[in-house]
């Protein structure tokens, strides 16, 4: 079933994707990547819209193997509800070797040797995010304590409502919202992580541009960017880079489209 509205994160997303598009979806920002499920489930139910959603992976999903298909991130029944990228977000796709080539004349080898240093640069940083992030997922909003039984439906009640099943099932649920929540977060959970994404983004590994356009924040590459290189690309800043790259994609949409399968199965599925 054709999507008529996709509902995406920020402006960046929005300015991009409706140029990428060509109005086939229409595209509108829906701010909060928690929001955009809700907003898109209401769409459909309310207002009869065939809307669906897109957003950032950040640091919530680590990276899937094929990087050719957009990863559905949700479903409501069979239907996709919403989409999230393969690669970080969406300034991972700007900061693409041959879009940056094309759209700011630096080779696609100086441009991956400068990347790919900068990761080495953060690479720690990169690796506290991730671990912060993992441990967020067993947080509000993801995991939920709920104040009525998860598999009760909202116009009824439990077959017993008295002071000691009460007290029982509240003192039971609060616990194991806990006890979850404490074993993620203990010291020796957390140096577990470390240890894990440590292992991934090694030096070596992060010598790899795919590595890198993957499994760091291009925000964070971005930012990370010397003064000699955002003289290179001629811009003063990394937001006046990230402003020229935009720019190209949206002037260029089909060119962009042609270096990146994800972005060709994107369409594909939003129109099908």
């Amino acid at each position: 079933m054709p999507v008529s509205l996709l509902i995406v994160e920020g402006n960046l997303d929005s300015e991009i994707l409706a140029s990428v598009l060509a109005g086939e979806p229409a595209v509108r920002r829906g701010g909060s990547k928690n929001g955009l499920a809700p907003q898109a489930r209401y769409e459909r139910d309310m207002s009869k819209v065939k809307a669906a959603y897109l957003r950032d992976r950040d640091f919530d999903h680590e990276p899937p193997q094929n990087h050719h298909t957009v990863t559905v991130d949700r479903q409501d029944g069979s239907t996709v509800l919403g989409w999230r990228w393969a690669r970080h977000e969406i300034e991972n796709y700007l900061l693409d070797p041959a879009i940056v080539e094309k759209a700011i004349g630096i080779s696609a080898h100086d441009w991956s040797a400068t990347l790919t240093e900068v990761a080495g640069r953060i690479r720690w940083y990169q690796i506290a995010r991730w671990t912060i992030g993992q441990v967020r997922r067993v947080l509000p909003p993801s995991h939920q304590l709920r104040t009525r039984p998860a598999d009760l439906n909202e116009l009824a009640l439990p077959a017993l409502t008295d002071k000691p099943f009460s007290r029982e099932w509240c003192l039971t649920s609060i616990g194991d919202f806990l006890e979850q929540v404490t074993e993620k977060m203990s010291p020796e959970s957390v140096e577990a992580k470390i240890d894990r994404y440590s292992g991934i983004l090694t030096e070596d590994n992060l010598g790899n541009i795919e590595t890198t356009l993957a499994w760091c924040s291009g925000k964070d590459l971005l930012a990370g960017l010397s003064c000699d290189s955002l003289r290179q690309s001629r811009c003063t800043n990394a937001g006046d880079l990230r402003a020229a790259l935009r720019d190209w994609v949206r002037e260029n949409a089909g060119e962009a489209v042609a270096q990146f399968p994800e972005w060709q199965d994107l369409i594909r599925q939003v129109r099908v």
